[in-house]
């Protein structure tokens, strides 16, 4: 994917999905560099694993301007989940987790309500806006949508207050 900025690319997303027999692992890695007022990188790489379709580990690392920004995991521990966000771990309890927000990129999420987030390290909302797009609701109260061409994420708009950001599959 490129990261497009104003018209302009300012990085790129490289997504690798392997799936061998029961067991799908993807992985994500981003490189954008751009000037606001001031100029600005971000680093950031994600992964997840599935076996039989339930996430067992999840992780997220994210280094803006040249430091840690975020490191964190999340492990299937029995029956829950082990939460580690820079070092202090937590468990919680939940039915498995069969989605998360690197599968957005290559399965439409037709029939899902709730896409966990590695970042945030819990479910967030998403919905069907019009045929082929679904927005994301965070937290902060900002949203991500997903526009879909022939079951394959081709766009996301990054919406924030101060920006716009898209990530649009390369041809």
């Amino acid at each position: 994917y490129d990261v497009i900025k104003n018209g302009n690319v300012i990085g790129e997303i490289i997504l690798n999905e392997l799936i061998k027999d029961e067991k799908k692992m993807l992985s994500l890695t981003s490189d954008v560099k751009t000037r606001f007022i001031f100029s600005f990188s971000d680093y950031a790489t994600e992964t997840a694993s599935f076996k039989d379709g339930i996430m067992m580990y999840s992780s997220f690392y994210q280094k803006q301007n040249g430091s840690d920004k975020a490191k964190k995991m999340t492990i299937l521990s029995g029956q829950s989940y082990k939460l580690i966000d820079d070092g202090v771990s937590k468990l919680i309890s939940c039915g498995p987790i069969r989605y998360n927000m690197l599968l957005l990129y290559t399965n439409i999420p037709e029939t899902i309500y709730k896409v966990y987030s590695d970042n945030f390290q819990k479910l967030l909302d998403i919905k069907k806006v019009e045929e082929n797009k679904f927005r994301l609701t965070l937290p902060d109260g900002n949203y991500n949508y997903y526009t879909y061409k022939n079951g394959v994420c081709s766009q996301v708009d990054i919406e924030r207050t101060f920006f716009t950001v898209q990530f649009v599959l390369r041809e």
